[in-house]
């Protein structure tokens, strides 16, 4: 029989959890896209550009938007550099981001 003296106790953690969405901090929706600017917020993801294009193509038959503001954030692994994010959030009115592969 083997014994392991002074060992720690197996950690079981429950995924089975009540799921809770954080809202604070979150932007108000917009309740038409009709006249807005659309920016189109992609990493350095193979087909990320075209998956926002392909949408975009989509949102603009359907709504009266009045442009698509495209930018590549760049570095995928790493997040938007926050004064990178306030200059885009001065040129559009609403925000699509994708990643690729």
């Amino acid at each position: 029989m083997v014994t392991n003296i002074g060992a720690k106790p197996l950690r079981v953690l429950d995924p089975t959890a009540t799921q809770s969405i954080a809202t604070d901090g979150m932007a108000v929706r917009t309740e038409s896209l009709a006249g807005k600017r659309i920016g189109l917020l992609t990493n350095d993801k193979l087909n990320a550009a075209n998956l926002l294009d392909a949408v975009y193509d989509v949102l603009a038959e359907r709504f009266e938007v009045a442009s698509a503001y495209r930018v590549n954030k760049g570095d995928a692994s790493r997040p938007a550099d926050p004064g990178f994010l306030n200059d885009l959030s001065q040129e559009i009115d609403v925000a699509i981001l994708a990643n690729g592969d």
